[in-house]
């Protein structure tokens, strides 16, 4: 999403003040505690329709309500660091979520995942279930009420919240509905990092590293102790172009992370400190 559009989707949230759901950009939600809301319902939304209901503990998760188009998703535990969360907003600029986490919602985010598609995106929010109380306006579609936020962007409550455009949305619920989602990601796995992006070459030079490889993926996992330890990083990169090879050769390099290649595959792992968490990030994930 460009700066263009979150400032129309800012100033649609502050007059939209019947949706009780959204807090008024600039409030404090920072003595909100962090609660679990894993033993939330999402009954407590309040909400007729289907809701959306749907597993969130990794990007294969994620991936299963993504449509057959996807050419990059991410997932991130907001809960699991601090500087994480800051260092994937910086690497991964255009979120909803990372830019407005703490702004949205009357409880805080801990989870978030975005996915692209189509030339559009979407973005889906886990945040603990509260009475939403809006009785105004929604666009019905598969019995899933979208709720308008402005002019361009609508909201599906559930477990996680689902959020686009009116164009993407649609595209999102056929999946979770019982539609074809992607198959075309095979190195995403269930490594239990705390950030995990993953991208096909074929969604051109917007993708991580340019997209000059056939498949991309990174986890980023937090330590028991972050500050002294760092972060945990594993990569994959299958068929990458030679001028790709000699990037992420360059970049390892620079961090101290390992690379193992086979056949036309790429591995690079190793430890991050935190104080390099962003720069690395950049590296990998910028085009």
């Amino acid at each position: 999403m460009n700066s263009k559009a979150f400032a129309i989707f800012v100033g649609a949230i502050m007059v939209l003040s019947a949706f009780a759901g959204f807090v008024l950009m600039g409030s404090d939600q920072s003595d909100i505690p962090v609660e679990s809301s894993d033993s939330g319902s999402v009954q407590t939304f309040g909400m007729q329709g289907n809701l959306v209901e749907w597993n969130f503990e990794g990007l294969q998760d994620v991936l299963e309500m993504a449509p057959e188009s996807t050419v990059m998703a991410y997932w991130l535990n907001m809960s699991a660091s601090d500087n994480l969360t800051s260092a994937v907003a910086v690497a991964l600029p255009d979120s909803l979520g990372l830019k407005y986490s703490s702004q949205l919602y009357s409880t805080k985010m801990e989870r978030m995942a975005n996915i692209n598609f189509n030339g559009t995106w979407a973005e889906f929010h886990w945040i603990k279930p509260y009475a939403v109380g809006y009785n105004s306006l929604v666009i019905p579609y598969e019995n899933y009420m979208m709720i308008p936020t402005g002019s361009d962007f609508v909201t599906v409550m559930g477990m996680p919240v689902l959020f686009g455009t009116q164009e993407s949305v649609p595209q999102v619920i056929d999946v979770i509905a019982g539609g074809m989602p992607t198959m075309n990601f095979t190195l995403v796995g269930d490594d239990r990092s705390d950030l995990q992006v993953a991208a096909l070459g074929s969604g051109g030079p917007s993708m991580p590293l340019s997209g000059a490889y056939q498949e991309f993926y990174l986890g980023v996992k937090a330590t028991n102790n972050t500050e002294a330890d760092g972060y945990s990083l594993n990569a994959k990169i299958a068929g990458p172009l030679s001028s790709t090879s000699q990037r992420i050769e360059d970049i390892a390099s620079k961090n101290n992370l390992s690379v193992t290649a086979q056949d036309s595959d790429i591995d690079v792992s190793g430890s991050v400190a935190s104080a390099n968490l962003e720069s690395v990030l950049t590296a990998f994930l910028g085009p």
